[in-house]
């Protein structure tokens, strides 16, 4: 619970900072609806495989949603034993902080408003969506291989229209794989090493879209 309450807290603190509240008075508050109905609009208008523009780097510098929290925001039920919407490949702290703060059930109702009136007063928004997960040994499947993810990441501007698009890849770490299929031998997948995987895949993941934000 503590963790918790220490990522929700840093959450509200990045929030604060980004809405300027330390000389302009109490920052600007929003309806979290209409939050929900933009995210709606961005689910409805996902493009096709090669249906925008390819993303450029300033594209990527945008207010940053994992697809499972645009679903969440948008009040749009998960769909079920689907991994491509799944918490490790979906990792929340690739989620900008008002997204967090607005998913959190332990927020405040003013914090609420805070992060919606952040997230309303974007100015462009990147998603990260999974297209295809191919590691049958994260998902406790007896198939001895590297694990790969396809991914895409969604350029929409501040109306949740696409305007741009990024296709790449996320595999294990070699080693990460080669130990995993070494650990192997048994009939099932042992949950544990099933675990390890996805925890790779998640840092793999995190760290491919630092380096595109680096550039």
């Amino acid at each position: 619970m503590s963790g918790r309450s220490s990522r929700l807290s840093i959450a509200i603190a990045l929030l604060l900072a980004v809405a300027g509240c330390s000389s302009k008075g109490s920052p600007p508050e929003a309806d979290p609806a209409k939050v929900a109905a933009l995210a709606q609009v961005m689910i409805k208008n996902i493009p096709p495989p090669a249906g925008a523009r390819d993303c450029t780097v300033g594209d990527l510098h945008a207010t940053p949603l994992t697809a499972r929290a645009m679903f969440q925001l948008g009040a749009e039920p998960l769909p079920e034993k689907v991994p491509e919407y799944d918490e490790w490949i979906n990792p929340p702290e690739l989620d900008a902080p008002a997204a967090r703060v607005l998913l959190d059930k332990a927020a405040s109702e003013t914090d609420r408003r805070r992060a919606a009136a952040a997230l309303l007063g974007a100015k462009s928004f990147i998603v990260y969506k999974v297209e295809m997960v191919n590691v049958p040994i994260a998902l406790e499947v007896k198939e001895l291989k590297r694990g790969a993810v396809g991914m895409r990441a969604i350029g929409y501007d501040a109306k949740g229209l696409p305007t741009c698009l990024l296709v790449f890849t996320v595999q294990n770490d070699n080693k990460v794989a080669e130990w995993a299929m070494d650990q192997s031998d048994k009939a099932l997948i042992d949950p544990a090493i099933a675990k390890a995987v996805r925890d790779d895949l998640t840092k793999q993941l995190q760290t491919r879209i630092a380096g595109f934000l680096a550039q």
